[in-house]
């Protein structure tokens, strides 16, 4: 699975802010740590604050904060709402469709369902801490990934 560069730097905002509970960030800073178009970020964040992840603080002194704590923040719901439309192409809207075509749209919309399966079973939280070792999924034993 390839995410965009907007999605990426949905989860990159949000890992930063997460290393940092509590603390206003400047959008300044995320843009040059990993160095990326201010522009961008600015964007991403407006979208992480409508959606209820991120807390904006303008003028002096502002930036940009979590909304919640990183353990209540889902990661296949902020690649849903980063990605939306992570969806295989409806085969009605494709020109010279053939039955095949049907079944492939069903089976890559299975693999999109899974992939969102799993990544909704990981929390920010979990993403910052570097392991996945106690995760449920993995029944005790490291991921090797």
């Amino acid at each position: 699975m390839m995410l965009t560069k907007y999605a990426d730097y949905s989860v990159r905002v949000l890992m930063y802010l997460a290393a940092r509970p509590g603390e206003k960030v400047p959008i300044t800073a995320i843009a040059d740590v990993y160095n990326i178009s201010r522009n961008h970020l600015m964007k991403v964040s407006q979208n992480l604050a409508r959606h209820g992840y991120i807390i904006g603080y303008r003028g002096k002194g502002g930036g940009i904060m979590l909304a919640r704590p990183a353990r209540n923040i889902n990661l296949g719901q902020v690649l849903a709402i980063a990605e939306p439309n992570l969806r295989a192409p409806d085969p009605a809207l494709l020109p010279n469709v053939c039955p095949a075509d049907s079944n492939f749209h069903q089976i890559l919309e299975n693999a999109r369902e899974s992939c969102l399966k799993v990544l909704s079973s990981y929390t920010l939280a979990e993403l910052i801490s570097g392991s996945d070792a106690e995760h449920p999924r993995n029944n005790g034993t490291q991921h090797n990934g």
